[in-house]
């Protein structure tokens, strides 16, 4: 009986010529297992989603973050704005929840008036993160945004978004007129009389 062999490659027949043909490569070893990581508390950023939330749907830029543990907060997720005076208005999520906790915690780094959005991490471990913001109060009924602009002396006020004969309010004249030229103000109301607002120039 014959025996077969399988014809040499000009590659295999190049190797056995220079001696290599019984060199075996190394496979690469796996390296070691790495050491178990001790447990930590998640960190704010680790919340999906809250590092860019904005009541608005804009990015945010939060000038606080921080973690606190705060039991008998019903669901997993509470938006709220606090007013100068303290007042602490729930803009989404259970109005009924103790959320002093979380206040408390932002308090430690911004005073009040601010917007603040909070998600539940692990059990009564929440990432909370605070915005500052400023509050004016006057009234304007049946209005949720207005924005006052000036522009080459020309006034325009918009309501909901849409262009108004309405007088504005005084409090958003007065401020405008400290960014020294043309200027935009943006107001949002948070409750009643109390509104968000925004100067920027133009």
């Amino acid at each position: 009986m014959g025996i077969f062999r399988k014809r040499e490659t000009y590659n295999e027949q190049m190797l056995r010529e220079a001696g290599l043909d019984r060199v075996v490569f190394k496979a690469p070893q796996p390296g070691p297992e790495p050491e178990p990581v001790a447990d930590r508390p998640p960190s704010f950023g680790d919340v999906g989603g809250l590092e860019h939330l904005d009541t608005r749907g804009a990015p945010a830029a939060w000038d606080t973050t921080t973690t606190v543990t705060a039991p008998g907060i019903q669901g997993d997720h509470v938006e709220f704005t606090t007013l100068p005076n303290g007042d602490l208005i729930v803009v989404e999520g259970d109005a009924d929840s103790e959320l002093s906790p979380l206040a408390d915690a932002i308090e430690e780094r911004v005073s009040p008036p601010y917007k603040a959005a909070a998600s539940r991490q692990d059990g009564d471990l929440w990432g909370v993160g605070a915005k500052r913001i400023e509050v004016a109060q006057f009234a304007f009924p049946d209005a949720d945004t207005l924005e006052l602009s000036e522009s080459d002396g020309e006034t325009e006020l918009r309501v909901d978004g849409e262009p108004s004969d309405a007088s504005p309010p005084v409090e958003l004249p007065r401020l405008g007129e400290r960014t020294g030229g043309d200027y935009c103000v943006q107001a949002q109301r948070i409750d009643g009389d109390d509104w968000e607002v925004r100067v920027s120039p133009l």
